[in-house]
């Protein structure tokens, strides 16, 4: 076992000494050679020639090889990326066309940041989540869309592209999630989630609802303009970051900041403003459902919500009005067996109570007191007559509490034992 030993040893040395004699002799002739002699000089410029074209050659070839989309696909940790680019508006541009400004200065720059990349990769250290640090450039953008456009290529929004460049307002801000339907924003490319991103799920997990520009951030960057600010020069607001908790979902900070933005939207915007809030500003034409037109409809509507909830969430959700999509789980997603499913709603006054002091429309408008209510002294004498059966009284219940509650999600603070002391018939 020693002699292998020894034997190994010297097979080391005896190679490292091979390795460097081949290097002084190389070296030695070098310093040796004539190099008046014409003859000799050529030899070294057809040596250096060759040498550089084979370097330049081979980071040819590897610059092109790893610009590929298949390169980019071809780690397990881009498969969020990977599929949710295969089946979107993008699938035919290439990724370093977008990631990457035009120019060979640009993509070697690039190619020598990816280093970290695949050193990460190769160590197995990525990060969860992988996040982009730099946004795409317009310049990438207006080399294929052209920017004077004042309508979007279905017809149904008046959006000024120009303006908005010449605002230097980056395309990002609203088309976030043209190529990637905003998976990091949606918490879906964590480490756990990979194996689930496979092309027979894209249609579940890559909604247009999250491809096309949101009405949220719309109505969120034109109300900070209007408040004087330009949110788009901060890098933060216009990159997608990770949810800092899947379990807090679409959490609403504010509650009433966004009630005061669908009141905007509704025409009930007031003084001077750079931006108007309404809809129509955006808006070619609001279809307004034909039953929303029939006399009274403010003062009822809550019997069509008792039988048509499923289309009213439809189009009253606040996830519309909130600048930043919900965060979830791919579980969640995937098997939504677990979650309330309202396509097959029963009529239920307590759902329909539950649903509209969590939605923020709903609640909005219920804060401000119903025309029927009329005058305070010949409501507060009469209204017993709206809240004799038990139907009646889950009918106020939609806004008012039974009894005081500390949390107070109702739309106001009148609660029915803060005079009814000794309790109501029927009452729950």
């Amino acid at each position: 076992m020693g002699v292998e030993i020894m034997n190994k040893e010297d097979e080391i040395i005896e190679g490292k000494a091979k390795r460097g004699s081949v290097i002084k002799r190389l070296w030695k002739r070098f310093k040796t050679t004539d190099w008046k002699d014409p003859l000799n000089r050529w030899k070294l410029l057809f040596f250096l020639v060759l040498t550089f074209i084979g370097l330049a050659g081979g980071s040819y070839g590897a610059i092109a090889a790893t610009s590929t989309n298949t390169f980019c696909a071809s780690c397990h940790e881009m498969s969020p990326e990977a599929v949710t680019h295969k089946v979107t508006s993008h699938s035919q541009v290439n990724c370093v066309d977008c990631h990457i400004k035009p120019g060979i200065d640009n993509k070697i720059k690039s190619k020598i940041g990816a280093m970290k990349e695949l050193y990460h990769h190769v160590t197995r250290t990525v990060p969860n989540p992988i996040y982009a640090h730099k946004k795409v450039e317009d310049v990438v953008c207006v080399k294929c869309h052209s920017f004077n456009r004042m309508v979007t290529a279905t017809g149904d929004l008046i959006v000024n592209h120009e303006g908005h460049i010449e605002a230097e307002i980056p395309c990002l801000t609203c088309h976030s999630g043209v190529a990637h339907a905003k998976v990091v924003e949606r918490g879906l490319n964590t480490h756990d989630a990979y194996d689930h991103w496979i092309e027979e799920n894209a249609d579940i997990l890559v909604k247009t609802a999250y491809t096309s520009p949101n009405m949220g951030t719309c109505i969120d960057c034109h109300d900070k303009v209007n408040q004087g600010l330009k949110p788009w020069e901060d890098i933060s607001y216009v990159m997608s970051s990770p949810p800092s908790s899947i379990e807090e979902g679409h959490k609403v900070d504010d509650k009433s900041y966004t009630s005061n933005l669908i009141l905007q939207g509704l025409g009930k915007q007031h003084g001077d403003v750079e931006l108007s809030m309404d809809c129509l500003t955006c808006h070619l034409e609001v279809a307004t459902p034909l039953n929303h037109q029939k006399h009274g409809w403010n003062e009822n509507h809550g019997s069509y919500a008792l039988t048509d909830l499923n289309n009213c969430l439809t189009c009253h959700e606040e996830a519309k009005w909130i600048k930043r999509v919900a965060a979830t789980s791919i579980d969640e997603i995937l098997n939504p067996g677990s979650k309330p499913n309202l396509e097959f709603y029963v009529p239920d006054i307590f759902v329909v109570k539950s649903e509209s002091r969590n939605s923020i429309f709903c609640f909005t408008c219920h804060t401000e007191r119903p025309p029927g209510h009329g005058d305070d002294e010949e409501w507060l004498t009469g209204h017993a007559d709206f809240a004799e059966t038990k139907q009646q009284k889950r009918e106020c219940y939609v806004c008012h509490d039974y009894e005081k509650n500390e949390s107070q999600t109702a739309a106001t603070d009148v609660y029915c034992m803060f005079c009814h002391r000794t309790g109501l018939k029927d009452a729950k």
